[in-house]
């Protein structure tokens, strides 16, 4: 949003917008004007840009055009008013605003900003009615600094609101929707149907869940909506730069999708799919890497081994996963990013039970996870213990301790285990970077 207003602001804009402002204000062509726009817009370009000049400029201009409807009316107004002034009605309407010029003066031009269209003909009847020319200009700049600036704080206003509320409305608009088509089908369905409240209320709440898990299906079964993008080829010790932004997987790109940590880093010539072939771990399949039909997701449900939900890890999804022995509302289960310079980093975590999740772009049915993902990792940790392949160096300390699961869905002490393939040399850069520590698990 901010890119509408963002442009470079010179004297072609000025120009531009002091036009719109003057001819809002100038008898005769203010009825066709909307000088509103002028104004909201140079309010809306001082938020986003800081430039006063273009507020300068448009109050200058409707000033300007006050200041030139009153000459008009000082040397033309008794001439116009009979001759364009026909009906009985208008020439009433022309008096009584005369006869309120004459009361209040400067008063009634002040207000007649806020009137809306009395406001395109008072100055030119304060200057048919002779009205001094130094008091109608001080009581016409009042009259523009008050109802012009009133659309200058409302563009200013509404681009910090916009500013805020587009960005959500466009990264939420699948949610959004999604929540409007249930809530208008649950309603109609309520008024719709016959039976006692109860009943209406029951048939309402099943139709909205029939919708939501159609909508499930067709999202990951029909839209082509899990495109997999290239992994970068980071080196290894990029893990240890900007730890606190680095080392969190997110179900989507908004503030809304919770993270989960990085917290298993592998130092070796392979992948981490190497690791847990090891270990006897499952290979589950992922949306990204693989064609999942709604037959085969069935089967793989009957299985207990369903697909596992993407996490992106710098706005990539993950290479594999892997997962072991469980049922459907319980299993351990790992996500692996393979990157260049024989590193791999992991995100392992419990599934605890179903729930509805911000997934991508929908609140979707999925697992949510143990909030204690210290246990996976440790779990881990006491399996390659006893692997003759694959060995623990240690203890990263460069992930970020979270103690409150509330904030993150998730707690942890911030340690991230490091694997190393055996005989595989590290170097010492590395092992810097990692800041290793050799506690044990």
């Amino acid at each position: 949003m901010t890119e509408l207003f963002a442009f470079p602001i010179g004297p072609i804009s000025y120009l531009f917008l002091a036009l719109i402002a003057y001819c809002d204000t100038l008898v005769g062509v203010g009825f066709f004007v909307f000088g509103e726009v002028a104004f909201v817009s140079a309010g809306a370009m001082f938020a986003a840009n800081g430039h006063i000049g273009p507020i300068v400029a448009v109050m200058a201009s409707a000033w300007a055009g006050d200041l030139t409807s009153f000459w008009i009316g000082r040397h033309y107004g008794s001439k116009l008013s009979r001759r364009y002034l026909h009906s009985l009605k208008q020439r009433r309407n022309w008096r009584k605003v005369q006869s309120a010029l004459v009361k209040r003066g400067a008063v009634y031009v002040i207000a007649a900003r806020f009137l809306g269209p009395i406001a395109w003909i008072t100055p030119m009847l304060a200057g048919t009615i002779g009205m001094r020319p130094n008091r109608f200009a001080a009581a016409a700049a009042v009259g523009v600094f008050l109802g012009a600036g009133q659309f200058v704080l409302l563009g200013a206003f509404g681009f910090h609101v916009s500013n805020k509320i587009y960005p959500f409305l466009t990264d939420h608009a699948w949610s959004i929707g999604l929540l409007t088509l249930l809530t208008v089908l649950a309603v109609t369905v309520f008024f719709q149907s016959k039976g006692s409240f109860s009943l209406r209320v029951c048939k309402s709440m099943t139709a909205a869940v029939l919708v939501f898990l159609s909508i499930n299906l067709i999202y990951f079964f029909v839209l082509d909506t899990h495109t997999r993008t290239p992994n970068a080829q980071l080196p290894a010790h990029a893990i240890c730069t900007k730890a606190d932004n680095a080392l969190l997987a997110y179900p989507g790109a908004t503030d809304l999708h919770l993270p989960q940590p990085i917290n298993v880093v592998l130092l070796s010539n392979g992948a981490g799919s190497d690791l847990m072939t090891a270990l006897n771990w499952h290979q589950n399949l992922t949306f990204s890497n693989n064609s999942i039909g709604l037959l085969r997701f069935a089967a793989l449900l009957l299985q207990s081994t369903p697909p596992v939900s993407e996490l992106f890890w710098r706005g990539t999804a993950a290479d594999s996963a892997f997962q072991l022995p469980g049922n459907l509302k319980s299993r351990e289960h790992i996500r692996w990013w393979d990157l260049a310079s024989g590193l791999s980093v992991g995100a392992i975590s419990r599934d605890d039970e179903l729930a509805i999740k911000y997934y991508r772009h929908l609140p979707v049915l999925l697992h949510d996870i143990d909030p204690y993902v210290d246990k996976s990792r440790d779990m881990l940790a006491k399996q390659i213990k006893e692997n003759t392949t694959f060995e623990i160096l240690g203890y990263s300390r460069i992930g970020t301790p979270v103690f409150e699961a509330a904030t993150a869905d998730y707690e942890t002490d911030g340690r991230i285990l490091v694997v190393a393939e055996r005989g595989h040399k590290i170097s010492e850069e590395v092992m810097s970077c990692l800041r290793l520590t050799r506690d044990a698990a």
